[in-house]
């Protein structure tokens, strides 16, 4: 019967020998697990490791016929941490080993009978493009998959100097390689979800922080006709307005400090990549203000006008789910020793044109903790949400929804006072908060937020949760507020708002930045 059972689920591929389960895929024979009514398979390889030659390339596909164990995750990509501050709170039950050979992803699939093939969720983790990892115990994709009855799959890919390096040395397409990293994960599950359990034309992508930014590049780089996903989750960060200019000191500084001295360009490049990679680790974490890297345009991955790409339906025009977490701010504002610091880390070349006073006139009556937490809220996270939002409305997309998530729960925050601090939602998306901790209202809200998104996955041409209306603008109450005042159930848990409620401060200053680097 169990064998019938996953030979149903998984295609006529898979066979069950106990608690473990082999499925054929173009990684090879995976052997996974089945645990709790749903099967994993995890350190899935999907691209060759890229290392010695292989470093600074686009990712090259693995196949294999061979036997892979898929039983438990492989080494998280290499780690760069700005600070003591944001490991703490961003790494928490973080990966035992770390590699340079990180190309890995990981599937869960519910062993229920459907009869048909499920949906599937893409988690693209955060991390500033310098470090996360698949193998948090946050992102654990148990829960949702067995809740929500769709299949979930992670997918690492390479952050840092190792995947965003901004080298003059690389040609521009060579440069965003974490976002080609992802590209190529998305292209083994288009070839391979069906043997897993999942359809290939029912693909969401889900993604936080960087991940969002992810998500949307995705966007940004598809058409409707071609792209490998039929919608998105945007959850705290959409690409805005990015200079067309490269910075290129970060890694012409790294490799004076890795020993290689030699000018930009193939013999460099051959130095530095006889450079072990623990070596560079070393490196990296010396000084991390220098050593910056992030994604850069290439107008391949990467787009000085993405508001602009997407008024021009020169993108994927799909269903999105796209909000912030009402306390995005808060953690990084702890960084910053005054509100000059932060406006002028946040808007680089055009901080000149802002001054203190403007920004604290947005804010009245709070003190410059207060504004600079609601400053970087805004700036970085909410703006950028609601400049999305309206553009898709603008371009025709109809099914958009937009949210804000308020809710805070005293055993999920580090420090006092965070409020609904950036990334605080993962763990109520996930099912993965501390069960030994958790309070009613918060088991409450965990399965009803996962359940929202799992509409949502299901169909997402439908409202997520009763009362979330789609996003129209200000003329209707278009903004789920998500938890502000203790609301839970699947009943009250949207506070339905007018949809540029919270934009003030967006509308007044930020916007003009974001958009169009005014």
């Amino acid at each position: 019967m169990l064998r019938r059972l996953l030979a149903v689920c998984l295609g006529a591929a898979a066979l069950a020998y106990g608690s473990l389960v082999t499925v054929n895929t173009t990684s090879g024979q995976l052997i996974g697990s089945n645990t709790d009514g749903v099967i994993s398979f995890k350190g899935v390889r999907f691209a060759q490791a890229p290392v010695g030659n292989l470093r600074w390339v686009p990712p090259q596909p693995f196949v294999s016929l061979e036997v892979q164990n898929a039983t438990s995750f492989a080494p998280s990509c290499i780690q760069q941490f700005s600070s003591a501050l944001e490991e703490a709170f961003f790494n928490q039950g973080g990966p035992s080993s770390s590699s340079e050979d990180c190309l890995f992803l990981n599937i869960w699939t519910p062993t229920n009978d459907s009869g048909t093939p499920k949906p599937v969720l893409v988690w693209i983790y955060g991390g500033a493009f310098t470090f996360g990892t698949t193998a948090l115990p946050t992102y654990d994709g148990t829960s949702f998959a067995k809740n929500q009855d769709v299949v979930v799959v992670s997918v690492a890919y390479r952050t840092n100097v190792f995947g965003f390096s901004m080298a003059r040395d690389l040609a521009p397409q060579r440069t965003n390689l974490g976002l080609l990293d992802q590209e190529l994960a998305l292209q083994w599950v288009q070839q391979n979800i069906a043997a897993l359990g999942g359809d290939p034309a029912q693909v969401t992508l889900m993604g936080q922080s960087a991940g969002g930014q992810s998500v949307g590049a995705a966007f940004l780089r598809h058409t409707d006709a071609h792209a490998p996903f039929r919608a998105g989750i945007l959850l705290s960060g959409a690409p805005t307005f990015r200079s067309a200019a490269t910075n290129h000191t970060p890694f012409d500084a790294f490799a004076r400090a890795a020993n290689c001295s030699q000018p930009a360009g193939p013999a460099r490049l051959a130095c530095l990549r006889a450079v072990p990679a623990a070596a560079v680790s070393a490196v990296l974490a010396t000084d991390a203000a220098t050593f910056a890297f992030e994604a850069v345009v290439d107008n391949a991955t990467w787009f000085v006008q993405p508001l602009a790409r997407i008024a021009a339906r020169a993108t994927a025009l799909k269903p999105i789910v796209v909000g912030n977490a009402a306390g995005d701010g808060t953690v990084w504002a702890l960084g910053y020793s005054s509100l000059r610091a932060a406006i002028t880390d946040y808007l680089g070349a055009s901080a000149a044109q802002v001054s203190d006073a403007q920004v604290r006139a947005l804010y009245p009556g709070q003190n410059d903790s207060v504004v600079t937490a609601s400053f970087i809220t805004d700036y970085d996270y909410k703006c950028g949400a609601g400049l999305w939002a309206k553009a898709f409305v603008g371009a025709g997309e109809r099914d958009v929804f937009r949210y804000s998530y308020g809710a805070v729960f005293v055993d999920l925050s580090p420090l006092p006072g965070l409020g609904a601090w950036h990334g605080s939602e993962l763990p109520m998306i996930f099912g993965t908060y501390n069960a030994s901790s958790a309070t009613a209202a918060e088991k409450t809200l965990s399965a009803t937020l996962q359940g929202a998104l799992g509409a949502f996955v299901r169909d997402p041409t439908a409202a997520p949760a009763a009362h979330w209306a789609r996003y129209a603008g200000n003329a209707t109450r278009g903004l789920a507020e998500l938890g502000y005042h203790g609301n839970v159930g699947p009943g009250d848990f949207v506070e339905a708002v007018p949809g540029e409620s919270l934009d003030g401060p967006c509308a007044a200053l930020y916007d003009r930045f974001l958009a169009a680097g005014a």
